[in-house]
């Protein structure tokens, strides 16, 4: 099965409606189903992906953009610099929706 690391925080936004997950670069992430796992605790769940696109971080959808728990483009690229300390929003990024 395919598998992403979500830190703790954003593990815990699952069980507050997080529908998005974006991630730097291209990512080959397929339909179905997909194991998210915390980086520490090693707690687990499984979501079924419903739709992947990639795009330059400035064109992710207002939508997906607050259902991965962000008010705008800017709030994103600040966020995603915890993880990605030198991403732009011309960098690609790959879009994954789930249920």
């Amino acid at each position: 099965m395919q598998k992403l690391s979500l830190h703790e925080d954003v593990f815990d936004a699952l069980k507050k409606g997080k529908l998005t997950t974006i991630r730097k670069g291209r990512r080959n992430i397929a339909l179905g189903k997909l194991l998210f796992e915390s980086a520490s605790t090693k707690r687990q769940q499984i979501v079924e992906v419903v739709s992947v696109y990639y795009t330059d971080l400035a064109n992710v959808t207002s939508e997906d953009l607050k259902n991965d728990g962000f008010e705008d483009h800017d709030d994103m690229r600040e966020k995603m610099q915890r993880f990605y300390p030198e991403i732009t929003l011309m960098d690609e990024v790959t879009v994954i929706k789930f249920r």
